[in-house]
């Protein structure tokens, strides 16, 4: 099958635009892409991955293309218009039986995270979702899931991956952090091929320029041609819109507002539909404002919608759905800030904008006569001239310098046509020029080595917290207050044991808010105390905090977001439990089963074979995969424990059928363990006494260990292990007894547990944390994680069955 069979196929159309048929046919692939809005960087992406992993004549190509395609964008509404497209070109080729079996594609946002995938990694599979929810799983502390997960998402998304950052110029700090993880990958070492491509319509090759990793050469650019020009994409390049200056100031809601009425009055009497017009503030207050007048002098016949990052995500979503139903008889006026600049896929007669940086400026007249076939319209970009003095006290959100250079280069454009062919003629091909006008990438922080070594250590820091990855994914983060609103009496304080509210649930706030937001009489979490405490001043808002505000405290309205003002009941969002909830050391929710016992023998053996069914399909190397399976053969043997057996009886409220030993029971009684018991341990000792804890176990012994995520490189003393008579780890008591038990034909035990191999700092032996170490320095980071995601994958799949 050729490229174009298979683009035709997947997305109706005649055929690619020659650009994206370059991409797919050129020997190396690109790393950077660089079309204006509207020429399909979604589609080409998508299908150059699927050609070239399925469908390339080279079968060396297929394997050099990795098996999972991440895609990460900036924001919510981006992930559900990419998921979209990327669904019904899978399901069109899917129904024309192109594909052999089924290719999905899972959404990862806050508050809708399909992580099911993780349970075949070895199928092709693609990863939609926001740069939160993806690099925070690549940075081994996965937003929205339980600790013991992290190592899954970590192991998955940095091997075997092609990574596809959207939407560069919104994305701040996470543009470096892609940067350094890919440079860390060619260090470290991957299992399969990883690899990094980034797309928007305003980059500049300097802004991937980091620490570890160099700015890719123009040999690695993909882009639109002549040939493009020429044909279809031609009329979207060529797009009408005019850029019209407006010397207003942009406090002046009022007569910003009339503006904008005007030009939306000018489309009455034009064929074009939809009649659209967009109005763009650079701040949440002056878009609340200008949407307010707007609605004072619309008539009922015209629509008025606002849109900025103030509203939590299902108010904000509703008003992007919106968006793509059919406007009323006077058309419809859209009020936005900077979130329209990217994915929101609208098509306007008239725009009127505040000044903003250039590629800002580019973004934002993509929203304007999007296809090119607004003939009608007068297409008119009408930008808001503060004057150098009012620019000195408007310039934020944005860098002055910056403003002031983008006012000095539309001046000198006013009243000429601003179609991308135009924009691209104007910033030329002069690199410096190009640099000058995109402006330097933002300062953040950089991910150094030793921070994601550091990070591959999932347990907690001494005083409970973990380290926050957050700053190497936005800069914004750390100006902001998440506050979620729920049904409890303000002057007594939310429930105890209620679960920790969801990305749903909770509306960004600015932390220069907090002096309104302590009026609110607002509960801070204390992530270090593990409870809600009251924030009785403003003092006690911080940047990054968690806060909940009660219904009747008010603060957020439906139709403005977030507004501050005390009084109006704020309805609270009804949501699931968010996945990292009860993930404690005591919790073994896979040992329990509806119904029916499940016996050692017999889970170990469906272990096996689920294992097995992976590295049929996955390339791996021969020791590390025989490792693997004798991992899987003694992941469970600790179950012979008695302690162990005695809770499946527990758990079940009867006995056994037989002798056996069992690895599972029905969960019949809800029965809770007091107190952890971790059956991994004692099955890595096992493993280990059985070859006189020789090092060449090393490897099977931590992957039977990390199973469940709880044992990995640092062996806890949990509350409960604190006896003045006995020595416990993870609730494993030195001098236990654990039987033999003999596991398809190879013997293990019997074992007197020995937890010296535990302790810290024993000079005796090589510890338990120095063979892990080891490991991690010997295989890398990413490798060893991957072992560990597939073993789990096998258990788990066994354990569903």
């Amino acid at each position: 099958m050729t490229f174009d069979e298979l683009f035709v196929a997947a997305t109706g159309k005649p055929g690619p635009y020659p650009w994206q048929r370059d991409l797919a046919v050129r020997s190396e692939p690109a790393a950077v892409i660089s079309a204006p809005t509207g020429a399909g960087k979604t589609e080409a992406v998508l299908l150059d991955w699927l050609w070239r992993r399925l469908f390339h004549p080279d079968p060396e190509e297929r394997r050099r293309t990795p098996r999972r395609l991440v895609y990460a964008l900036p924001m919510r509404v981006l992930v559900e218009q990419t998921l979209t497209r990327v669904r019904d070109a899978l399901d069109s080729l899917w129904r024309e039986r192109i594909l052999e079996r089924p290719l999905r594609a899972y959404p990862l946002m806050g508050g809708r995270a399909d992580d099911s995938w993780v349970l075949e990694p070895e199928n092709e599979a693609v990863l939609v979702g926001t740069i939160d929810m993806l690099l925070s799983r690549a940075l081994n502390r996965g937003f929205g899931r339980g600790r013991s997960s992290w190592p899954i998402d970590f192991g998955l998304v940095n091997n075997d991956c092609l990574w596809v950052f959207d939407e560069v110029q919104l994305m701040d700090a996470a543009v470096a952090t892609s940067c350094q993880l890919e440079a860390f990958r060619r260090r470290f070492g991957t299992v399969g091929p990883a690899r990094t491509l980034w797309m928007s319509a305003t980059l500049d090759l300097t802004w991937l320029a980091t620490r570890d990793h160099g700015a890719p050469t123009e040999t690695l650019l993909a882009q639109v041609s002549a040939d493009d020009r020429a044909g279809p994409l031609g009329q979207r390049l060529r797009a009408r819109k005019t850029l019209i200056r407006a010397a207003v100031d942009p406090t002046d809601a009022r007569t910003v507002a009339r503006l904008v009425l005007e030009e939306h009055e000018a489309l009455a009497n034009v064929p074009d539909v939809p009649r659209l017009t967009v109005a763009i503030a650079n701040t949440v207050e002056r878009a609340v404002k200008l949407y307010e007048e707007l609605k004072r002098l619309l008539p009922q016949t015209v629509e008025s919608v606002l849109l900025h990052s103030r509203f939590r995500p299902a108010d904000r979503e509703s008003r992007v759905a919106r968006l793509q139903e059919t406007p009323p008889a006077g058309g419809r006026i859209v009020v936005s800030t900077q979130v329209i600049e990217a994915g929101v896929d609208l098509d306007a007669g008239a725009l009127v904008t505040e000044l903003a940086p250039w590629a800002s400026m580019v973004q934002r007249a993509g929203r304007l006569n999007r296809t090119g076939g607004r003939t009608s319209s007068p297409a008119r970009l009408v930008w808001l001239d503060p004057g150098e003095d009012r620019l000195e006290k408007l310039y934020r959100p944005y860098e002055l310098e910056a403003l002031r250079q983008t006012l000095s280069d539309l001046l000198r454009l006013d009243g000429v046509p601003f179609s991308p062919d135009d924009i691209e003629n104007f910033m030329g091909a002069d690199a410096t020029r190009r640099s000058r006008l995109l402006g330097p990438r933002p300062v953040t922080l950089f991910l150094r080595a030793p921070d994601l070594v550091d990070l591959f250590d999932t347990d907690p820091t001494l005083d409970g917290d973990d380290p926050d990855v957050g700053r190497f994914i936005r800069i914004g983060e750390d100006l902001d207050v998440g506050v979620a609103w729920r049904d409890f009496p303000a002057d007594g304080g939310p429930p105890e044991h209620d679960p920790l509210p969801t990305p749903d649930e909770v509306c960004p706030v600015p932390v220069w808010e907090r002096r309104r937001l302590a009026e609110l009489g607002p509960w801070r979490w204390s992530y270090a105390r593990r409870r809600w405490e009251r924030a009785t001043s403003e003092e006690d808002v911080h940047a990054g905090d968690l806060l909940l505000l009660s219904s009747a405290a008010g603060g957020y309205d439906t139709d403005l977001g977030w507004t501050g003002k005390s009084g109006g009941h704020v309805a609270p969002v009804t949501v699931a439990a968010s996945a990292a909830q009860g993930d404690t050391d005591a919790d073994d929710p896979d040992s329990l089963r509806p119904g029916r016992w499940i016996s050692l023998n017999d889970h170990t053996r469906d272990v096996l074979k689920e294992l097995r069914e992976i590295l049929a399909r996955v390339e791996l190397d021969r020791e590390w995969a025989q490792a693997l399976e004798l991992a899987a053969l003694a992941h469970d043997t600790g179950k012979a424990h008695a302690e162990f057996q005695g809770r499946l009886r527990r758990w079940a409220g009867e006995d056994p059928p037989d002798e056996a030993v069992y690895a599972k029971a029905p969960d019949k009684m809800r029965w809770r363990p007091p107190f952890a018991f971790r059956h991994e341990l004692v099955s890595a000792l096992l493993l280990l006494e059985r070859g006189a804890r020789s090092r060449d176990l090393d490897l099977a012994a931590y992957l039977v260990a990390a199973h469940h995520g709880k044992l990995r490189l640092t062996p806890r003393l949990l509350p409960d292990d604190q006896d003045p008579e006995r020595v416990l780890c993870l609730g494993v008591c030195e001098g236990d007894e654990v039987p033999e038990l003999i596991l398809d034909g190879e013997r293990f035990g019997p074992l007197r547990v020995d937890l010296s191999l535990m302790r810290i700092g024993d000079l005796k032996e090589t510890t338990w944390i120095e063979r892990v170490l080891d490991l991690r320095d010997r295989f890398g980071v990413f490798r060893l994680a991957y072992l560990e995601a597939l073993l789990r994958a096998a258990d788990q799949r066994a354990s569903e069955k």
